[in-house]
Order: C-alpha cells, then structure tokens, then sequence
C-alpha cells in the first residue's frame, strides 16, 4: 500500500452533452484547469462505448475482458485523475444499467453521452499523483513523489 495526503483545491461542476466523448472532455478541462490529481463524480447516460469488465483469469498480468455496449445505459461512475506526460489522465469506473441489464467495470474508449452527463471534479492540492507503469501487473498504476 502507498498513499499522500492532500486536501481539495477547486470544485468544478461540468455538463457533457448529447454525442460528447466524456473522456478527452474531463482531461481537457483538467488541463484548461491546472489538475494533474484528483478525483471526480459523474452521471447521467451514455449512447455508446467499450469497457473493460474484469480479466479473464486471475492472472499477472491481467487479460482484459472487453464489452462494447452500442446502447442507451444510465450512467454512475467515479475516478481518479493523475498526471501522465505532464497531461492529466483519467482513470474512470462505472455501473451501467439498461432494463436489467448490468455492466460494471473500466470505461477506456468510444464512449459518448446520450443526452447528458454530469460530473463533479475536485483537485487535490499538496501531493502528485501520476501514472507509473508496474512490471508485474503491466497497468499503469496511481504512484506519488
């Protein structure tokens, strides 16, 4: 276990609209913002996207499991913000719902709203956070200075 202290600087409310990537639009108000570590909250609806929902076997390093949902699924999700290049990086995780219907698990790519998602970011100031590539796991894992 590693971990660093810091408290919240800046508050950000954001909304992403109809067709959005919501992704490269939280890294960019990260830059535009100043935040290379963080945290942040999100809901709403996606249109669309690919999601990695567990490795195949537990195994080093891990096989991911991908899943492309191409469908409506409301949206509740959380992650962290680091800094990766002297850019932020996000690292999101969901629970989507469509009917009963249930993907739980690592949002990566092609993702886009359906109609409108919500989120809140908190900048977590007096630490750095960044992404460090793990030899064993082969993740790019949150490390601190």
């Amino acid at each position: 276990m590693d971990y660093r202290s810091g408290a919240v600087g800046k508050v950000l409310f954001a909304r992403f609209d109809h067709g959005e990537a919501v992704l490269p639009s939280l890294a960019e108000i990260c830059r535009k913002e100043g935040i290379l570590s963080g945290w942040f909250l999100l809901f709403g609806a996606m249109a669309k996207g690919s999601m990695v929902t567990g490795p195949s076997d537990a195994c080093l390093p891990p096989v991911p499991v991908w899943v492309d949902f191409t469908h409506p699924h409301e949206i509740v999700g959380m992650g962290s913000v680091a800094e990766k290049d002297g850019a932020p990086s996000i690292h999101l995780h969901a629970s989507l719902g469509r009917g009963r219907e249930v993907l739980t698990g690592c949002i990566r790519k092609e993702e886009e709203v359906f109609l409108v998602v919500e989120a809140m970011i908190l900048q977590v100031t007096g630490l750095s956070a960044f992404r460090k590539l793990d030899a064993q796991t082969g993740l790019e894992l949150l490390s601190f200075d």
